[in-house]
């Protein structure tokens, strides 16, 4: 079914006669005027959407991203009566492929961009040019990340990892995506707290969790969310959350802040996720507030809540200019800390990105 979206715009139309007249002596003379205004109402309107919408996720199946964007997208297609088809784009840095992909379609609201904090990396990691001001925002949820082992790892605490790696550095590996915000958390291990890990690089979450689980690495950090059925099934132990105060982790238990056993980190957190999605800047106004409505609509559905229960997410259920400023701000975060580490390739200040106070 068409949705109608409809634009009022108020015009006035100003009719002016002037009716002069004139007498036939020279000395006296009249000048009569008559001024009619009318207005009339003109409606501009846009039929959204009349086709499928497709929506690009930069990263890999089964990650966070991932797995909230089918979500989301499951609930907005029942909302507007239309088809909403996720497709995976991995490759580049940071997401960088299919964000551009979508960068490069028509900014129509029929290509939508599947995202997490990691896109807002891009520019620092490759030089592209768009920055969290080219987007709008629709924010779903987020979850604490903690640092998990293989169940056979051998180590049972951060204290047993920390000891390891400052005897013999980076023998024990963590896996995770290059660039993003999990990436930025494992370099804050070398940067600041001597703890020099091994870094394994995957093309998403998900592929990084399943490097952990086949002991492909020792470690992996990354949502609570996205580790959650891993570790209520014993495959993986989570040795703290990379925060400053213990978290209990349902069905688990309480595990403690990563700094109190690494407290250099103390200054750097906490970095937080977001996952949602998002649509260029200059997409048309009218489709923007559609999408809007329709997005919050379906975050208030007893699906997304449960959903968000299940992952271990925080609804966040955040648009305008309040998620352009929760983006612009975890993106100086991550882009000054990845660059302060020297982690990234070039500066945000090039990208006009400044320093978070």
């Amino acid at each position: 079914m068409k949705k109608q979206l409809v634009t009022k715009m108020i015009s006035a139309l100003l009719i002016g006669s002037v009716l002069l007249c004139g007498c036939g002596s020279s000395n006296s003379s009249t000048a009569t005027s008559t001024t009619t205004e009318t207005s009339s109402e003109q409606e501009a309107s846009v039929d959204y959407p009349v086709r499928s919408i497709n929506n690009i996720i930069p990263f890999g199946a089964g990650g966070g991203t991932d797995v909230w964007n089918r979500a989301i997208m499951s609930e907005m297609g029942k909302i507007m009566n239309q088809t909403v088809v996720s497709s995976n784009m991995t490759g580049g840095s940071a997401g960088s492929i299919g964000v551009q992909y979508v960068w490069d379609a028509a900014h129509d609201g029929y290509t939508l961009c599947g995202t997490s904090e990691t896109p807002l990396t891009i520019p620092v990691m490759t030089n592209s040019e768009l920055t969290s001001k080219d987007w709008k925002f629709f924010i779903a949820a987020g979850s604490p990340g903690v640092l998990c082992v293989n169940k056979d790892s051998g180590y049972t605490s951060l204290e047993e990892i920390v000891k390891d790696l400052q005897a013999q550095p980076e023998s024990v590996s963590i896996a995770g995506t290059t660039g993003g915000l999990w990436f930025a958390i494992a370099q804050l291990f070398d940067a600041y707290g001597d703890v020099p890990f091994k870094w394994v690089s995957y093309d998403g979450s998900s592929s990084a969790i399943k490097g952990c689980v086949s002991n492909e690495a020792n470690c992996v950090v990354a949502s609570a969310g996205e580790v959650v059925d891993y570790v209520r099934s014993g495959d993986m132990i989570p040795l703290c959350v990379m925060d400053k105060e213990s978290w209990e982790f349902p069905d688990y238990g309480e595990i403690p802040a990563v700094t109190e056993v690494v407290p250099a980190l103390t200054d750097y957190l906490p970095l937080n996720q977001m996952l949602g999605f998002m649509v260029p800047a200059d997409t048309d106004e009218a489709i923007v507030s559609y999408l809007e409505d329709v997005f919050h609509q379906a975050m208030a559905t007893d699906t997304i809540k449960q959903f968000a229960d299940d992952n271990v997410c925080e609804i966040y259920d955040l648009t305008g200019e309040e998620a352009s400023a929760f983006a612009a701000e975890l993106e100086s975060k991550l882009c000054w800390t990845l660059y302060d580490m020297g982690q990234a390739t070039y500066s945000p200040e090039e990208f006009g990105i400044e320093r978070a106070n």
